[in-house]
């Protein structure tokens, strides 16, 4: 028998452990939300849904690449994994001709919502996460809102909405031919 505090999440019902500030599982903020003592009976036959990620892996490394498919479209937008540092999502600056590394502005950016400098995924430490600009419409991470300058996961799979286009991320192990 284990008994421990744990944080329930308000919106999921998940358990986070005691100093997570937002629930792992569905990203709710867990700041003003009170401790709670659970006991968990497992033996060697029980399965722990609670630990099943309910996306893919966020590791990604110089052997993956990043494919962005944009709901709509045949077409996708691919990025080796080498070539990744920083890269922004937004739509063109008509008046200073600026251009973001994914340009959204075929997809009917405009129209749904897209800032110029909307946000950006940036890879770190194995990993590659999604970080809203202070944008007009909002980001949204699997349907959560990010908060402006917070940088979260991204995992293979993850459906990530900028205004209203949305993008489906996939993370694709390339094999090295040599």
């Amino acid at each position: 028998m284990d008994i421990k505090e744990v944080l329930v999440c308000p919106k999921c019902k998940n358990e986070n452990e005691l100093e997570t500030k937002i629930c792992v599982y569905c990203g709710e903020l867990l700041i003003n939300v009170e401790k709670t003592a659970t006991t968990k009976f497992l033996d060697d036959n029980d399965e722990d849904d609670n630990n099943v990620p309910k996306w893919g892996s966020s590791r990604f490394n110089t052997r993956t690449n990043l494919i962005l498919g944009i709901e709509g479209e045949v077409r996708t937008l691919e990025f080796d994994a080498e070539t990744i540092s920083e890269l922004m999502m937004g739509r063109e600056d008509p008046k200073t001709g600026v251009v973001p590394p994914i340009n959204l502005s075929s997809y009917g950016a405009i129209e749904k919502g897209v800032s110029r400098k909307h946000a950006s995924i940036i890879r770190k430490d194995g990993s590659l996460y999604l970080v809203d600009h202070g944008s007009a419409n909002g980001t949204f991470l699997n349907g959560q809102k990010l908060v402006a300058n917070q940088a979260r996961v991204l995992r293979d799979g993850d459906d990530i909405r900028l205004g209203k286009l949305e993008i489906r991320i996939t993370f694709e192990r390339v094999t090295k031919k040599g």
